[in-house]
């Protein structure tokens, strides 16, 4: 094989991102150049629909000019809930635990035929989703509200009728992040996590939604950069294991499907063997793409390392064989699959009535032991409503969170009533609320474990006999630090739509969500 048909092949797999809203020099050298055929997306390359549609058309007409026999595959991570990248003005979908709270699996379904249909008509042809995690740990930093929930067997059900939403209507779905990321508290953006857990306890939890997956005919699994000592005794993040990925995914499991490497640069892989070695030890592993998702200094390494290792044997010519013709099936049969076109202000206007049911649907009323609750909105005539800034941020998230979505929830709730909004940097304690009647409604946005003067506050207010309402903007589990409160709400992701909805339950409007994992 020639040095030129081992980059080509190299280029198979590849799936890399660069910054900007349009098609520039380092999009130009990855896809002409280096001839990488797999482009991932992220909020930085995303202004509008009309931009994002663009963007990806000429993404495509420059894999043509530069000869592509197909078209790129074009990926992002479309999770939905807090994890979202398509354009500003698209009506958003609730996460996978606000799904998981409505027990009806059809709802996952929905999702996944909805996204496929947001994606499709701005040109995505796969997304990296869903999360099938099961979120057991409270105290993971990175899964959380993205996965369906602690139960394997329903996190199972929700994930297969997620990829076969998405898949149905042509869009190549990824379950992530194999075997499984759910158990963890270190997040491996920052770290190296490990789950110590034996085979057997891996079968009966973490692996079920995989299997599921696979069963509905996932056409992409992603690695997880996480330890897993029962299987791989090296101690080496299963991305790296020839033991996880080739004796196990595929020789045990059978697993046919492309596997694709969750991003190298993350520091469980840049900070421990490097980005460009990473990518060489991945594809001896047994994954088949291989993402570097930013830099264009590590994507040439990458392809570089890659390409040496080819030419020196390190890496048998067959290995990168094997893994770029599953490559190439899977552009053949989803990139290159033409499917109807999409009529864009359809799926919009679905779109944002499936907004409304499902949030109604998923937003949760996890406590109402003074009764409070449902509440008269007339008679409701002074809110203190209490809004803790200092929110915490996923890695994995868009980051787009605003104390405004609260604050604006309820005074539209309660056109009528004199709300009073404090915010952490005011003087959270008692003397805030004096002046005020004993019997002004107190909302309290609850959003992470960090202001322990806060969380004091609200629950010294509940002690105190007034009408407080505890208020789960994100993770559930937060709850738990105000759980002496008689009156909690649960809307898992700090998003306009799930808080809106939240706000609707204290009036008795939705509010039907049961909690997906235990508090």
């Amino acid at each position: 094989m020639t040095e030129a048909e081992i980059r080509d092949l190299v280029g198979e797999l590849m799936v890399a991102g660069f910054d900007g809203t349009a098609v520039g020099d380092h999009a130009r050298r990855l896809v002409a150049h280096h001839r990488v055929k797999n482009i991932i997306l992220f909020k930085r390359n995303v202004a509008s629909v009309a931009q994002l549609t663009e963007l990806n058309a000429s993404l495509q007409a420059l894999a043509r000019d530069a000869g592509h026999t197909l078209p790129l595959i074009i990926c992002t991570d479309q999770e939905n809930g807090i994890v979202r990248r398509v354009a500003p003005g698209v009506p958003g979908l609730p996460g996978n635990m606000a799904i998981g709270a409505t027990g009806d699996v059809d709802n996952a379904y929905t999702v996944g035929r909805l996204t496929a249909l947001q994606l499709r008509a701005m040109g995505v042809n796969m997304d990296l989703a869903p999360v099938l995690d099961v979120n057991n740990n409270p105290d993971n930093p990175v899964i959380g509200v993205r996965s369906y929930g602690e139960d394997p067997d329903r996190v199972a059900a929700f994930g297969a009728a997620m990829v076969r939403g998405l898949q149905e209507h042509g869009v190549a779905a990824c379950g992530k992040h194999f075997p499984g990321h759910g158990d963890t508290s270190v997040d491996s953006h920052l770290a190296l996590p490990e789950i110590p857990h034996d085979r057997a306890r891996l079968q009966a939890v973490e692996l079920k939604p995989f299997l599921r997956a696979m069963e509905a005919g996932v056409d992409v699994l992603m690695t997880a950069h996480v330890v897993f000592p029962s299987m791989e005794p090296r101690r080496i993040p299963a991305t790296l294991s020839k033991a996880v990925l080739t004796d196990f995914l595929r020789g045990e499991l059978g697993y046919q499907g492309v596997v694709t490497t969750d991003c190298l640069e993350m520091n469980a892989i840049s900070e421990t063997v490097g980005v460009a070695e990473g990518a060489v030890l991945a594809l001896l592993a047994g994954a088949d793409l291989l993402m570097v998702s930013h830099r264009l200094d590590r994507q040439e390494a990458a392809i570089e390392a890659v390409v040496r290792a080819v030419l020196e044997g390190r890496i048998p010519e067959a290995r990168l064989v094997e893994a770029a013709g599953r490559v190439r099936k899977l552009r053949a049969e989803r990139a290159a699959a033409n499917p109807a076109a999409v009529v864009f202000d359809d799926w919009m206007e679905r779109t944002a009535v499936c907004q409304q049911q499902l949030c109604a649907a998923a937003a949760t009323v996890v406590a109402n032991r003074a009764g409070l609750l449902p509440l008269d909105p007339a008679r409701v005539e002074a809110v203190d409503l209490l809004v803790d800034d200092s929110i915490p941020r996923s890695s994995a998230s868009d980051n787009t969170a605003s104390t405004q979505f609260l604050i604006d929830a309820v005074t539209a709730a309660l056109p009528g009533a004199d709300v009073r909004v404090h915010t952490v940097g005011d003087r959270l304690d008692a003397a805030l609320l004096v002046g005020r009647s004993h019997d002004a409604l107190t909302v309290a946005g609850i959003s992470g474990l960090r202001n322990a003067a806060y969380l004091q506050l609200v629950r010294d207010l509940a002690r105190q006999g007034r009408p407080v309402v505890a208020f789960g903007l994100q993770n559930p589990y937060d709850l738990r630090a105000v759980a002496d409160v008689p009156t909690q709400v649960a809307v898992y992701e700090y998003t306009p739509w799930m808080v809106r909805a939240g706000v609707e339950a204290l009036f008795g409007r939705g509010g039907t969500g049961r909690l997906p994992v235990t508090l």
